[in-house]
């Protein structure tokens, strides 16, 4: 193994570089990846973060991980820069409870953002045969709510529609 970055190969767990004839990190124990594969790879995730910079960020939805990380890879195969993180600020204290994570966004990109959704939305709901899009907000915090999803109507439990589990969204307290 060397410390060379103009070596060709490199463990993906621990970063080390080794010169050609080797396949495998012997401390790993994992197979090596080319350096270049692995550069591309950090530049095609640094690039939306660094699109980000100097704009000001908001979050565009707020879901489960795996939610968010099918929104991020909806919005950047539309070509708007984005990356998943919190609404918290730094130096910011953490609130007790579950913390939100979503998709952070430019600003500026929301316009972008809602019509990619909508078209998302429109190709789901012609996939399953349910639901409508709807274009007004919901009140979280009334009594009862119509889901957008199954059509329910009734009050959400942890924000979540009480027959499909939709996640609408908690009131802020």
């Amino acid at each position: 193994m060397t410390s060379s970055s103009a070596v060709g190969l490199l463990c993906p767990r621990c970063g080390g570089s080794f010169r050609a004839g080797f396949t495998r990190c012997v401390g790993c124990k994992v197979d090596l990846i080319d350096r270049a594969v692995y550069d591309a790879g950090v530049a095609a995730i640094d690039a939306p973060r660094q699109a980000l910079i100097g704009k000001k960020i908001v979050a565009a939805i707020h879901a489960s991980l795996q939610a968010c990380r099918e929104v991020e890879r909806a919005l950047l195969d539309a070509g708007i820069p984005c990356m998943l993180g919190t609404d918290i600020e730094e130096g910011e204290a953490l609130a007790a409870g579950p913390m939100k994570i979503g998709v952070m966004v430019a600003e500026d990109d929301l316009a972008r953002v809602t019509e990619v959704m909508k078209q998302r939305f429109e190709v789901l709901v012609a996939q399953e045969g349910v639901g409508t899009f709807r274009t007004e907000a919901i009140d979280v915090a009334a009594d009862e709510v119509q889901c957008p999803a199954c059509g329910h109507k009734g009050p959400l439990r942890n924000g979540e529609c009480s027959d499909c589990s939709l996640f609408l969204g908690a009131p802020e307290e």
